[in-house]
């Protein structure tokens, strides 16, 4: 089983009610959009996932935990010092068959420290939209949709690989989100 399988089959499994009901996909109605997106660039702090990729707890304790140490360090703050807007960008990525982890950013020009600028490509994305009261809740809840429901039952695309992102924006005391996942035309 592959690592996308294994991800669509978690979360097939551990549905809940998502925010947002436009658009019906199985049994759980979730807003979506494909959308043109043009190439745009990240860079981020990073991180190797150390769990098995059907470890969930596992991965889900990693990112946490190195959310509150780059806050605690000083490293977020140091990358959120050259931004050109005040999204954070939480980025997944298969490098060279290990699973990485970015706290990425829009910066304003390529002075800005970081472990690794990561590419995001023109084309076709998936585009999910969400609001939680954290961080946390906003990307399980993104990427459940995501990969839970709308790829394994949509027919006019797929997702082939490449980083994913969801976009996080504070609002007040809630935070806003859009998953951004590539994918191309069946």
């Amino acid at each position: 089983m592959s690592f996308f399988d294994t991800v669509c089959c978690y979360y097939k499994g551990n549905q809940t009610e998502y925010q947002g009901n436009s658009q019906k996909v199985g049994l759980i109605m979730t807003t979506y959009q494909i959308e043109t997106k043009e190439q745009f660039t990240v860079v981020g702090l990073e991180l190797t996932i150390k769990s098995q990729f059907n470890d969930f707890a596992g991965i889900s304790r990693e990112k946490a935990d190195f959310w509150q140490r780059i806050e605690a360090d000083g490293a977020l703050a140091e990358l959120k010092s050259g931004v050109k807007d005040d999204c954070l960008y939480a980025v997944n990525e298969a490098v060279n068959n290990k699973m990485m982890y970015y706290a990425a950013v829009l910066p304003k020009n390529d002075t800005l420290r970081a472990d690794r600028r990561i590419d995001f490509p023109s084309g076709p994305y998936l585009v999910v939209t969400g609001s939680a009261t954290s961080q946390d809740e906003l990307a399980g809840q993104l990427t459940g949709a995501v990969f839970g429901e709308i790829l394994p039952q949509l027919t006019s695309h797929r997702y082939v690989g490449g980083p994913n992102a969801i976009q996080i924006q504070a609002d007040g005391d809630q935070f806003k989100g859009v998953a951004l996942v590539p994918v191309v035309a069946n």
